[in-house]
């Protein structure tokens, strides 16, 4: 990755992000789990590093053989299912805190100020879900196209190490424990193994 030239790479980090958000921000439908197939196919048979590579072969395998109706089923009880209690927290502070808006979100809520950042009033999940801290950090990696400076990657690193690193890993451990919604939990080790990708990045500099 570090061969590519600047704008290239912020394509393609934005193009990744883009993809392990499309996991989370609503239902699959036929269309969705069809780029998810044709990406991940073509992604596994690519070497980035190993931690990534592993993730994205598990969850080709597994495109390859779950209908659409299974997808829909998981994220269905993980996410939206208001009768069974089973729904899975998606934002910081439930994890770090307790509690949803905690503490976590607060910080979150701060670092969004010191980038200007704002969410907008047609988003309903807090800053600190993990949705809105991915388009957080895809418009922390556009800004790159504008001026790459040591404050943009400062608010990257700590985006990354304070708020989506730990939340991925208690996310994971989380989903993890739901034995009948295991596609859920592969697209957390994508999400995780992709995280380490940008933390490279980013130290790096």
């Amino acid at each position: 990755m570090n061969e590519m030239n600047d704008s290239e790479l912020v394509r393609i980090r934005l193009r990744f992000i883009d993809l392990v958000k499309s996991f989370f921000v609503e239902e699959p439908d036929a269309e969705k789990m069809s780029r998810w197939r044709g990406t991940f196919s073509a992604l596994s048979r690519e070497q980035i590093s190993p931690r990534f590579d592993s993730a994205v072969k598990e969850i080709s395998r597994a495109l390859a053989v779950k209908t659409l109706e299974e997808l829909q089923g998981e994220y269905y009880q993980l996410f939206t299912d208001p009768f069974e209690g089973a729904q899975i927290a998606s934002n910081a502070s439930y994890y770090f805190d307790g509690r949803s808006y905690g503490q976590a979100l607060v910080a979150m809520r701060d670092l969004m100020k010191d980038a200007g950042l704002v969410k907008v009033e047609e988003v309903s999940e807090p800053e600190d879900s993990l949705v809105v801290m991915l388009d957080t950090f895809a418009s922390l990696v556009e800004e790159e196209k504008k001026e790459s400076t040591a404050k943009v990657k400062e608010l990257q690193a700590r985006l990354l190490e304070e708020f989506l690193e730990p939340f991925a890993e208690k996310f994971t451990a989380k989903l993890k424990e739901n034995k009948q919604c295991d596609f859920y939990y592969l697209c957390c080790r994508v999400l995780g193994g992709y995280l380490d990708l940008e933390k490279s990045l980013v130290v790096a500099v």
